[in-house]
């Protein structure tokens, strides 16, 4: 599996150019068939066009993706790809149709625009699982006679180097904190450092990263065992630390750490202190963000308005759940008048749903996003007039 990993992402560097403002994509044509039952020749002709669309997404993710990779993902690419087919599709077109088998099997040939880009993108989170997120490190550090470090400072202090240094070793990326110093409000920053959920998140989303770990570390003189230690000097340490996912404030995790070291320098004993909490503390977020960080774990809440009568609402329902790429499940809360409430369990944060939402040409309705927090996007539903037959 390492192997085909390897491989499967070597490929996806050769993509890297691509963006949504300029995606990748594969005209198909291909057939669909169904079969005709109770002489429901419309629903007949639905499911055929839903089964040709499907076979253009499989050509192309074939086309992109080895064939070893497929059938080791077999299932999660079912469920995650093929069944979200017209997710994948910017656009189609009917180009041919009819019955077959003496009326019992309905034909249709399209014209497909498939999203390669979407495939690759999606794909690569299908292989890497939950995989490790981009983290960002804020400590502030004070040690044993010296002026605290770290948080604010471009320089970071032993804790943050020893946390980096070790989650890196383990295959994790980092923003560069230089480049996210430039975007940091220090009043957001020393609020970040107090605990407050918020205003880290904010600070790791504006910086770029998934996930930030923001705490406190200071050192201190232990002078009762000093007159045991002939002029050495016992030092403790303490690290304390939450790790934040940024899409949402949600504390991933919080822990707290010692270290204990002696040396005849106090300032070098406090920061071998420091280290050794440090070190213990970035195998356990290692482990721990891993488990729950969820890349496809998203709660986004839509509030819905427009929806000018039930059809149209529960229209948008089923478009969530089998058209739009990264949804994982879809709760309706509640509908009063022509206002809903939609609870969206997805891979993306808001952001990212809500240009899937203004991406897609939807049949029955347009979509116009009105305001959008980290968890809550607030839409407007407009009821499209119908369309020909023969094109989407």
């Amino acid at each position: 599996m390492n192997k085909t990993l390897t491989s499967f992402l070597a490929v996806l560097l050769l993509f890297s150019g691509l963006t949504v403002a300029q995606e990748a994509i594969q005209t198909i044509t291909t057939d669909g068939t169904a079969s005709v039952l109770n002489s429901d020749k419309a629903q007949a002709r639905d499911v055929a066009t839903q089964d040709a669309l499907r076979n253009a997404v499989e050509q192309v993710t074939g086309a992109v993706i080895s064939s070893n990779t497929l059938v080791e993902n077999a299932m999660v690419v079912e469920d995650n790809i093929y069944s979200k087919a017209k997710g994948y599709v910017k656009s189609y077109s009917i180009i041919s149709e009819g019955e077959a088998d003496n009326g019992q099997t309905y034909n249709v040939k399209v014209k497909a625009l498939v999203r390669e880009g979407a495939i690759k993108e999606d794909m690569a989170d299908i292989i890497r699982g939950a995989g490790n997120p981009k983290l960002m490190v804020l400590i502030t550090e004070s040690n044993v006679g010296s002026s605290d470090i770290g948080g604010l400072d471009v320089n970071m202090g032993t804790a943050e180097n020893t946390i980096t240094e070790v989650m890196r070793n383990k295959g994790f990326d980092f923003v560069d904190k230089e480049t996210a110093e430039k975007n940091i409000r220090r009043d957001k920053a020393l609020a970040a450092l107090e605990g407050d959920a918020q205003a880290a998140a904010y600070i790791g989303e504006r910086a770029g990263a998934e996930v930030i770990i923001t705490g406190k570390a200071f050192a201190k003189e232990a002078t009762a065992a000093n007159d045991m230690l002939g002029g050495m000097k016992s030092i403790q340490a303490t690290v304390s630390v939450k790790a934040f996912n940024t899409d949402d404030g949600r504390i991933l995790v919080s822990k707290v750490e010692t270290g204990r070291a002696v040396h005849i320098e106090e300032i070098t004993g406090g920061t071998k202190a420091i280290e050794q909490a440090s070190q213990k503390l970035a195998d356990y977020l290692a482990e721990e963000i891993v488990k729950k960080f969820a890349r496809g774990g998203n709660t986004v809440t839509l509030n819905v308005t427009g929806a000018s009568n039930y059809d149209l609402y529960q229209e948008l329902i089923n478009v969530l759940k089998y058209e739009v790429r990264g949804v994982k499940a879809v709760n309706d809360r509640e509908i009063t008048g022509n206002t809903g409430l939609v609870e969206v369990e997805t891979k993306f944060n808001s952001s990212q749903l809500a240009q899937e939402l203004l991406y897609k040409n939807f049949a029955k309705f347009s979509v116009k996003i009105l305001s959008r927090t980290a968890n809550r996007i607030n839409l407007r539903l407009a009821a499209k007039k119908a369309r020909p037959a023969n094109s989407q």
